[in-house]
Order: structure tokens, then sequence, then C-alpha cells
């Protein structure tokens, strides 16, 4: 067969290891969640403390990413994936020999510094290797590795706790699984371009165009204000809904397992979407405005929790759909010899938009107004609208 789902074959290949190892960065850091008390029992601490090399972990990825990308638009992003995932998976595995917290905290930082490479290295790597007109089904691809890594990380360690298989030894499966896929990448590199593929003639924008840049600075909102929304149902809803509707946690999670699946069932059609549309703007506006909505009705408290669950269903299908289009908008806003640095730069805001809101999502728990859990999300989201509508107006406009 010289193509697969409309891929040329070569491309299918590039996607299936770019999305493995994207796959893999989103695996790591959820496999661990199921042996937190175990390895804080081992090591002698609470649950707080342990808590540190999560935070060093985030701070190692969020403050490295943009200097990363900068790297791959000079070196390729091939290199630079390849090593990222190597010490990636060789500090997660090791952290099957730890037997002290400052050994715990500083893998999960150098942890960090691994999984910095993965939004602009493969990011690069698919704008370099796909043909533009299927961008938006390689970007679907690649996000669903992403969210299916999230998913099953806590999902695979469970299953090789019921098997009685010792925290340790699950931790140097998971990091040997990793240091593999480093090998094939690396045996089987040819077939992966670099990324920055005009690197040596212009060189990536300086830190002062990535902070002057209406259009940059306002993706950069975006994803802040996306990630702010999504955070608060992902970490909070279950304890919201149960504290709204009188349930158990089983009943409430399975609100938040309907919300994550719909986001994953709409992913690949979301990228179906973007290649057959330019209007990636009016996709984005449309979809988020229907998740906010259903986040409002989920939050009015007095609707049966039945039809809550097909609310958050349909909110997460949306923002499912609304991923491949916002790649292919950061892709057409990043000049070819940049797209490393700017998917890194933009990206920054996913990791900080969550870790700065979820203490005033607590709180609003801790008050006694679960309901406004969910009028908060939707808030954050009908603010990243307003990021989209500036980004579209300012692109028209042909401003800089």
């Amino acid at each position: 067969m010289a193509s697969v789902v409309g891929f040329p074959r070569r491309e299918v290949q590039i996607v299936g290891l770019i999305s493995a190892a994207h796959f893999l960065s989103h695996f790591y850091l959820y496999s661990l969640v199921p042996h937190y008390q175990s390895i804080a029992d081992g090591l002698g601490v609470g649950l707080g403390t342990l808590s540190l090399g999560i935070t060093a972990y985030v701070v190692c990825t969020g403050v490295l990413q943009t200097p990363v990308g900068y790297l791959v638009d000079r070196v390729g992003g091939r290199k630079v994936l390849v090593g990222g995932l190597f010490i990636l998976a060789a500090s997660i595995g090791s952290i099957s020999l730890v037997t002290e917290t400052w050994q715990f905290i500083s893998l999960m930082a150098l942890a960090g510094i691994g999984n910095s490479v993965f939004h602009p290295a493969d990011y690069s790597i698919i704008s370099v290797s796909i043909d533009d007109g299927r961008l938006g089904k390689a970007f679907s691809f690649h996000s669903l590795g992403g969210s299916s890594g999230m998913l099953l990380g806590p999902a695979i360690m469970g299953f090789l706790i019921f098997l009685e298989i010792p925290w340790r030894t699950s931790i140097i499966i998971a990091g040997a699984i990793g240091i593999a896929l480093a090998m094939i990448l690396l045996i089987f590199g040819g077939l992966i371009g670099e990324g920055g593929a005009t690197k040596e003639k212009a060189p990536a924008p300086p830190w002062r165009v990535l902070l002057t840049s209406r259009p940059l600075l306002l993706l950069l909102l975006f994803y802040l204000c996306s990630s702010a929304a999504n955070a608060g149902i992902a970490h909070f809803s279950v304890a919201a809904l149960g504290a709204m509707y009188g349930i158990p946690v089983v009943s409430a999670a399975l609100a938040l397992t309907f919300y994550l699946g719909g986001s994953l069932a709409l992913t690949l059609p979301g990228g179906v979407l973007a290649d057959r549309t330019d209007n990636h703007h009016g996709i984005m506006i449309l979809c988020l405005a229907v998740s906010a909505a259903m986040m409002a009705l989920a939050g009015l408290g007095w609707l049966p929790f039945w039809l809550v669950i097909g609310l958050l269903a349909i909110s997460g299908g949306m923002r499912g759909l609304v991923i491949a289009a916002r790649d292919v908008n950061v892709r057409h806003s990043a000049a070819p010899h940049s797209v490393g640095t700017v998917f890194a730069f933009v990206s920054t805001g996913f990791l900080f938009g969550g870790a700065v809101t979820l203490p005033f999502y607590g709180w609003l728990l801790d008050i006694g107004r679960p309901d406004l859990v969910f009028w908060m999300s939707g808030a954050m989201t009908v603010c990243s609208i307003g990021a989209v509508i500036l980004h579209k107006r300012f692109k028209s406009a042909g401003q800089k």
C-alpha cells in the first residue's frame, strides 16, 4: 500500500513515531500517580513533600521549553527529541533506586528537563515532514497520542499493582520502554525530517519579538485561559459534583470520564475538519462557545445528574474538536524557521494556566460554592474565545 488513511506511508511512519514519543511524555508523569503513596512511604515523607518533585518537573519543563525551541530551530528536532526522550526515560526509571527525598526531587527535575523537548521538537518535525493539506490530521494524531498517555498511565500502572508487582519494578519497566523507543527513533531517524529546515538562512526570532508580537502573545493567552478552564474540570469536577448532588465519588467520576472521553472521541474528527477548511478561527470560536455554554448549564446545580453527564461529554467533545485547528493556527503564525520556538513559547501557557488557577478552584470548594467551579471554567473558556477573536483580527490586519 502506497498510503494509509490518506497519508503516504512515510508520513504515517513519521506521525506514528512522533505520536508514540508524545504518548510517553504524558504517560510518565501520570504513571507515577498510583505509586505516590508507596514512594512517600518508602522515603518516609508525606505527600505534600513528595509533591515538590512534581513542582520541580513542571517548572523545569515550563522554564526550558522556549530555550529548547530555539535549539530545535538551530540544530533540528530529531536530535533534540531523541536526547530528551533518553533523559526523561532514564530519569523516571532511576526513581526506582531512590532512598532519599532529594534524590526523588532531583530526578523529577531532570525528567522535566527531558520533557521540555516534546512540544518544540514534535511540532517542528511534523511541520516540516507532513504536507500542509494533511497537517490537521497529523496534529490530531499527535494530540491523541498525548491524551492517551495521560489516560493509560494510571491504568497500566494500576494493573501492575493489581498483579502485585513492586512499585520499583513497575517504574523500571516504564523507564525501559522509553529508552527502547529512543533507540528506535535513533535507528530509524532517517525517516524523520529535522525540523527548522531553514535554520541556517534565517535565525529564530529573538525574545523581544516573542514578547512584543501581538498574535503570539494572544496565542499564549489562549493557551493560558484554555488550560485554566480545562484544569478546573479535570481536577475538581468530581469533588464539585459530589457536593452539588450528594453522590459518591464513583458516580461523580463518571461525568469526568465522559468529559475526557468526549475530548478523545472528537480529536481525530477535528483533524479532518481542520484540513477541510481555512477558517480555523471560526472552528475554535464556535466549538469553544458551545463548550462554555455546556459548562454554564452544568453549574446550575438543579439539572438531573444524567443530563450533566451529557453536558460535560459535549463540552469535552468540543474541546477535542478544537485541538487540530488550534495547532494549525499556531503553525500559520510561525515563520518556517521558527516553528519550534513559537510552539514552545505559546504552549508554555498550557503548563502554567492550570497551575496558577487551581488554588482558586480549590478555594471555591472550600467556601461551599462548587457550582462556581463550572462557571469559572466557562468564564475562562470565554476569555480564550476573546483571545482567538483578537488573534484573527491582528492576523487579518497583517500585524506581527
